[in-house]
Order: structure tokens, then sequence, then C-alpha cells
């Protein structure tokens, strides 16, 4: 058959649900039709040691049709450190293989997962902040990217970059790390200092990224500079680094100071910025436009308030002293029954300090908080862009 098939996990499948999709072997062979019932968890079983396929198509126009009709931004981030879990897998056997070869499939899933975290962040970009804040980098590598190529894509956005600038800013975080995809995993539990090898391998991991990367087809002359060069005191002498690769190296930077390592803790939101914009080595447009754009207080952060309450950002405020926040303990640091949103341009409700996230172990429904925070501080929304219809992109 000339369709693409596309293997199905566990989490796609509902027992004793009509299936959405024809269900195939992998060789093509139907093998259950659409809206037949797998009945119980044995049969289901069976069903994945042999492997599901389905068509690669209609799944995607299932899942655009569905993003029309009712977008949920948490689902979509959370859906997406799925694929990119997959596609990290894939990236890995490519990269270590004993001559990685054209890979056009691989390239295309990048290209899909760019412009589905480019529209998410279009779409809810607070909701998107929260996330980036809020991710859970247990598995380092896969999280880092997403968060990168997400915030590359506000970024970019807000400083006014083309929709193909904006997607290479996406490729390029999703891969730039490439050449170092092993030690990368490694490294964010490792708390001993880089070995001599370790150092090589790190200093040398943007231009195998590219070669890795024009081996698997890609001829964009802007992606592979800035995947060679996102790192430029790395870069050779006299290298030029593209506002490409400065953008990225910007977030990037950024967004490992404000994770935790095994041999430091995060640094918070402000004492990042502050870094930032002392580092001679940065370049102040791209450090500024940064800033400004995730705000003093990004959503996802704790913060304490005048009346003692600790707090969660869920929004960019009126003001940049002004989020909106749920309160979830109060100042005996006792969890609140409930999330409450408080309106921090009142004096009693303003926000005195940045927490760190260690000290507030409320466990909260994320959609529940914007809800709130929509009901008492209606700030009028903040798009990255107005929407030219981009989600045609993604059919």
């Amino acid at each position: 058959m000339n369709t693409e098939l596309y293997e199905i996990d566990r989490s796609r499948i509902k027992v004793d649900q009509p299936l959405q999709w024809d269900v195939f072997t992998a060789q093509g062979k139907l093998l259950l039709h659409k809206g037949s019932i797998i009945l119980g968890d044995s049969q289901l079983e069976r069903l994945l040691e042999f492997g599901m396929y389905v068509n690669k198509t209609e799944v995607q126009r299932q899942l655009h049709e569905g993003a029309r009709r009712s977008f949920d931004p948490f689902f979509e981030f959370d859906d997406l450190r799925g694929w990119l879990g997959r596609l990290h897998l894939a990236l890995m056997k490519l990269v270590y293989a004993p001559e990685p070869g054209p890979a056009p499939n691989l390239l295309a899933e990048i290209d899909q997962v760019a412009r589905r975290i480019d529209l998410a962040v279009c779409k809810a970009p607070d909701a998107a902040l929260f996330q980036i804040m809020q991710m859970n980098t247990t598995q380092y590598a896969i999280a880092h990217h997403l968060q990168t190529a997400a915030l590359c894509a506000m970024l970019a956005r807000s400083m006014g970059w083309s929709d193909e600038r904006v997607l290479n800013a996406c490729r390029t975080a999703l891969t730039m790390n490439i050449g170092m995809l092993d030690l990368q995993t490694r490294l964010a539990s490792q708390a001993a200092p880089l070995t001599a090898e370790q150092r090589a391998v790190v200093d040398a991991h943007g231009a195998r990224g590219r070669c890795l990367l024009q081996a698997f087809g890609v001829t964009d002359q802007d992606w592979l500079d800035a995947v060679a060069s996102h790192h430029p005191e790395r870069a050779p002498a006299g290298t030029p680094v593209s506002p490409l690769a400065q953008l990225v190296h910007h977030v990037d930077v950024y967004l490992a100071k404000v994770t935790p390592r095994a041999y430091r803790c995060a640094k918070n939101t402000q004492a990042a910025a502050r870094e930032l914009l002392q580092d001679a080595r940065l370049d102040m447009q791209f450090s500024s436009a940064l800033i400004k754009m995730v705000g003093i207080y990004p959503p996802g952060t704790y913060v304490k308030l005048v009346n003692g309450d600790s707090a969660v950002v869920v929004r960019r405020g009126a003001s940049a002293h002004t989020p909106a926040v749920c309160s979830l303990q109060s100042g005996a640091r006792q969890a609140l029954g409930e999330p409450v949103a408080r309106d921090t341009a009142l004096p009693k409700f303003a926000v005195a300090s940045l927490l760190s996230g260690t000290t507030v172990t409320v466990a909260f429904d994320r959609s529940k908080l914007f809800r709130l925070t929509a009901a008492v501080n209606p700030v009028p929304a903040r798009p990255v862009q107005a929407e030219s219809d981009r989600s045609a992109a993604l059919s």
C-alpha cells in the first residue's frame, strides 16, 4: 500500500471502545477495521506484541480537526513531550548507526513537531510559559529540547521574525544537541566535573550535529550553521554567528540557569535575568528581549505575597509587577483547600518576593488555575502574533 504507516502505542487505544482508524500490520495488511472493538486488555496486549499501525495522514487529520474544535494547551504540551520521546529514540538509533544516512521521514517529523510547538505558543503564550517553567526534567534531553523550542518560538515571534525563521529556530532547538544526545542525559545527573573525554565531546557537538544533519538530508544552511555555532564560545575563531544561532544560544543559557542540576539548585528567574544582562559575552539585544518577554515573574514560578501566602504565577499581568496568581498555601504554610486567585494590584496581595519551587508542594489542576485567574484578573490576551490561520500549516 502507498500510505505511510505509523505505529501507535497503548495510550491511543481504548479497550471496549470503537477504534478511530483502520489498523494494519507492519507489512500493510488490514488487521482491524475502523469501528472494531478490542475486548479486554489481554487482546490488546497480544495485538501490541505484533504491532499496530495506522494511516499517519488519517491520524494527523483527526488531530488537526480536534485542535480546531477545542485547543487544550496542557494536553498539547503533554502530547508533544510524548512525541519528542519517540523522536528522541529514533534519533538515537540514527545518530549512533555505523553510517548515518538520509532520513526523510525523521526530518518530516521534526518539521511537524516544530510547527505544532509554534502553533501552541501562539494560541496560548502564558500557558506555554507556565509549561516551560513547570516542566518535569527527569528525562532531561527531551524536556530541555521542548522547553528551548517553545521559548525560541515565543522569542522569535516577539522580535518580529518571519514564519520560516521562527520554524528554523524551533528546528535548531530540537536538534542542537544531536551531536551529544547520550552524554547530555548523563551530564544532567552528574555532580562531578566533566572528564577530558566528556569535554571533548561537548566542545565538538555543534560541528558533529551539523555533519549528522547533513547526512540526514538537511540542506537549509541557516539551520545547519545555527546548530554548528549555537555555542558561540566553542565555535572556531572567526566563525560568523548568525542571529538564529544567537537566539537559540540565549534561550539555552537562560533555561540552563533556571533548571536544577545534580550539582546545583535552579536559580530564580530574577537572578537568571540579572546574570544574562551582566554577561559581556551575550548580546544585549537578545538578553533584553528575552527578559522583557518572560517577565519578572514568569507564569509557572512561585511567589510570596505581602499577606504571607505562597502562590503560583499563572499569567503575566497588565504590568510587570502585577502578575495573575493563585494562592496555594497560607502564611502558616498550610495548604489551602482550593487555589485562590489573587489580584496582585491590591496592596495586601502584592508580590513580595520570588520563592523556590521546592518550598511549595501543593498539587493543582493547571486548567483550573487559568480559569480562576481569568475571572479575577481579566487581563487582555497577549498573543505572540496575530494568527494568519497558520493552523493550515499543520494540514
